[in-house]
């Protein structure tokens, strides 16, 4: 993991965990729904890639999503009342992460996160008090386009080489995140990239 110019973590899974204080089966209860069907209906592909690719707010994903459960909820006047406890739960740090960042950047290392994010991740990581841990959001709501697209890479790469002002070798950035798919993708841009485990 040393020797390199730019240290980028995946940010949900590695750097945040949503499961400590997850509403939606508090919700499901309360709107008599089946055990995973919020997480199911937010990230349904139609509702969430354009969220994640920057055609949608986050605000605007909430409405869609609250709109999808409205018409199955036995009360769907109920919804967005409940719903409210999913919007404001945006997790809370891993604490083995922390403590990694901290250490690369008391050694004056660069850090970075990249994430298939909603608009709202750098308001996410202020609330969580993360942002103090890196140099850069690499945000596909930015890009346009998210891992494990090539071109997200790319994007993500250039970003780096924007903020450190020179030109960075591809094997120069180090990389985690806890999905194979998006190590593989990062490994084949040529990233040193390894899959995160707790």
């Amino acid at each position: 993991m040393t020797g390199h110019e730019a240290y980028v973590f995946d940010l949900d899974g590695v750097v945040r965990d949503f499961s400590p204080g997850d509403a939606n089966p508090a919700i499901e209860v309360a709107l008599g729904l089946p055990t995973g069907h919020v997480a199911a209906t937010a990230f349904r592909p139609e509702l969430l890639l354009p969220t994640i690719t920057g055609r949608r707010s986050f605000e605007q994903w909430f409405t869609a999503i609250c709109s999808e459960l409205e018409r199955v909820a036995p009360e769907p006047e109920r919804v967005r009342e409940h719903m409210e406890a999913w919007r404001t739960h945006r997790g809370c740090a891993i604490d083995e992460t922390v403590e990694r960042l901290e250490a690369l950047r008391s050694d004056g290392h660069r850090t970075y996160v990249f994430t298939n994010g909603t608009d709202y991740v750098p308001t996410e990581l202020s609330l969580l008090g993360l942002d103090r841990l890196f140099d850069g959001v690499l945000n596909s709501a930015v890009f346009g386009v998210a891992k494990p697209d090539l071109q997200a890479y790319a994007a993500a790469h250039r970003a780096i080489e924007a903020d450190l002002g020179r030109v960075v070798a591809r094997a120069h950035v180090w990389f985690t995140d806890d999905r194979d798919d998006n190590v593989t993708a990062a490994r084949e841009f040529g990233w040193d990239a390894e899959l995160f485990t707790r």
